[in-house]
């Protein structure tokens, strides 16, 4: 259980970087979804390649590799999604739009995978996405107005889970975790070669890179580290405890946007800049405090 947590709260604290930083390169650097979403995967080559070098390529059947392949693809497509969401709304609100997800893998675990929750897990599970949307309660009146990264989100949670349901169903046929991991991996990095194949959109693509300055650079390939780490961490644990309840710790993701945001806005003058008015720090106060209870509830 402590390893499932701390790989479960590893991965939105990753992706709470990448949130950050993803909001800072889109709006002040890269102008363009397809071009970020491409960058983002091919530069995932030499974590693909050392995969491959550690795990070996083993092919339990070929049904099992198709699958795999395909939550791959799933998991890659929604991040022009999420781009898309970011241009319309601030790294915070994406974040809390993001909530959504536990709450569409719950279903999709539930009716695939027959996964269901205890009484006291149940309880955690709704105190994590309290505390998650109080993290950010500031924006709920713009975002709750069903704005377009609403439904731009909704519709990248509901790819989402059907990816992680796909690597939950399938990684045990594998004979070690590496191995599903680097398959799944791979489909999300050959998914950046169909986006290059496009010829019109191919020397619109790298124009979007050639005069970036270096702390563009820095941001970028930070937000790739972090990204993939986040991915694999949380792949993990989802093979280790209930995908559900992987997926709702992603709940702290919006106070993680916050601190982190705060934090990194102190050297990077492109971070968005968080609001620190007392009704504010109350509202993330509280929200702290559902946070813990729902881990407490988590470990009884």
């Amino acid at each position: 259980m402590t390893t499932w947590l701390l790989l479960a709260l590893a991965a939105p604290l990753l992706w709470g970087s990448t949130n950050v930083l993803d909001g800072a390169l889109r709006k002040n650097f890269v102008k363009s979804d397809l071009a970020l979403t491409w960058i983002m995967a091919i530069l995932r080559l030499p974590f693909v390649v050392v995969f491959f070098l550690v795990a070996g390529f083993e092919v339990p059947s070929a049904s099992t590799v198709i699958f795999m392949f395909t939550g791959g693809i799933l998991w890659m497509a929604p991040v022009f999604i999420y781009y898309k969401a970011l241009e319309k709304e601030d790294p915070s609100n994406v974040a809390l739009l993001l909530q959504m997800l536990p709450l569409t893998l719950l279903i999709m675990a539930y009716f695939v995978l027959g996964e269901g929750l205890s009484a006291m897990q149940g309880i955690a599970f709704i105190f994590l996405i309290i505390g998650g949307g109080l993290a950010s309660i500031k924006k709920l009146k713009g975002i709750w107005h069903f704005s377009a990264a609403f439904y731009l989100v909704g519709l990248a949670c509901i790819l989402w889970s059907t990816s992680d349901v796909i690597f939950k169903k399938f990684e045990p046929e594998f004979s070690n975790f590496l191995s599903a991991f680097a398959i799944y991996f791979l489909a999300s990095f050959l998914a950046s070669l169909f986006i290059f194949a496009l010829p019109s959109g191919r020397v619109k693509l790298l124009g979007h890179f050639k005069k970036l300055p270096k702390r563009a650079w820095f941001m970028i390939i930070t937000t790739v580290v972090a990204g993939v780490g986040g991915s694999f961490v949380f792949a993990k644990a989802l093979t280790l405890g209930k995908a559900a309840l992987t997926s709702v710790l992603i709940g702290i993701q919006p106070f993680f946007v916050i601190g982190l945001g705060l934090f990194l806005g102190l050297f990077i003058p492109e971070i968005h800049k968080e609001d620190l008015s007392k009704k504010a720090l109350v509202f993330k106060g509280i929200s702290f405090v559902f946070i813990i209870l729902g881990l407490v509830f988590l470990q009884a």
